[in-house]
């Protein structure tokens, strides 16, 4: 429980340094979640960029793509930098270097929770919400999460090694946007191509979790693959970065 009011502590902490001097403070960044996902919905519905014959089976497949998706983004960005942000607070603590990795977590759990609350009841409205599901949507939230911070652990680290590799991985958050299908349908060579992504089953598994009638598109067993070599880097990460990473803080 000490940890954990410490980690709490530390969360505030990192989202007053984050906003500081913001008008908004905080609810800056929920209010930002929510205009991108109203931009995007909005972009892609006026131009009529959908599959199904209905316009509300494209809003729900495209509110759940930006609810999976944009949490998933800012904890792989704010988790890839923690430790360099933290710097000298490491140095002049004997919290460790762990406890500081799940502050990005933490935050991520918060941002999933705040902007499911209006998407949700957006697909409830419109039918469109498996009620059932709900919970274990979440369930698929917590767990993409964590899945993630397998990698974090070595990118963190690398972070500090190679001084700031945050703008090459803002690059990859992008590349890997466009490589799952949170915008379109995947079909034909594409769908293919969205097998190689490591996020396409979580999103997948999600969707199916909590829209209402949608099928699963791709075969869970795809992401094994992935998450055994996310959790060797894991180990690498732990086992032959820590002293090096504590010699270069």
């Amino acid at each position: 429980m000490e940890k954990l009011s410490i980690l709490w502590a530390l969360v505030r902490r990192d989202y007053a340094l984050q906003y500081a001097g913001s008008f908004l403070g905080i609810s800056w960044m929920f209010l930002q979640n929510l205009v991108l996902i109203s931009l995007y919905a909005l972009v892609f519905l006026v131009l009529n960029l959908k599959q199904p014959s209905t316009q509300e089976d494209f809003t729900a497949y495209l509110l759940t793509g930006l609810l999976f998706w944009i949490p998933i983004q800012e904890l792989l960005v704010r988790g890839t930098g923690i430790l360099t942000d933290n710097r000298s607070l490491l140095k002049r603590s004997s919290l460790g270097i762990d406890l500081f990795l799940w502050i990005p977590y933490v935050q991520f759990l918060i941002h999933s929770f705040v902007t499911s609350i209006p998407v949700f009841l957006y697909l409830a409205y419109s039918g469109k919400l498996r009620f059932s599901g709900v919970l274990i949507g979440y369930m698929v939230l917590v767990s993409s999460g964590l899945y993630l911070m397998l990698l974090l652990h070595y990118l963190s680290r690398l972070n500090i090694l190679l001084k700031d590799i945050s703008p090459l991985i803002r690059l990859v958050s992008q590349l890997i946007f466009w490589g799952i299908p949170v915008l379109y349908y995947p079909t034909g060579y594409l769908k293919k191509w969205n097998e190689w992504n490591p996020f396409t089953i979580p999103l997948d598994v999600f969707r199916t979790s909590v829209i209402n009638g949608f099928q699963a598109q791709f075969d869970w067993y795809h992401i094994l693959p992935f998450l055994f070599f996310f959790y060797l880097v894991f180990l690498l990460a732990k086992r032959k970065f820590q002293s090096v990473i504590l010699d270069h803080l």
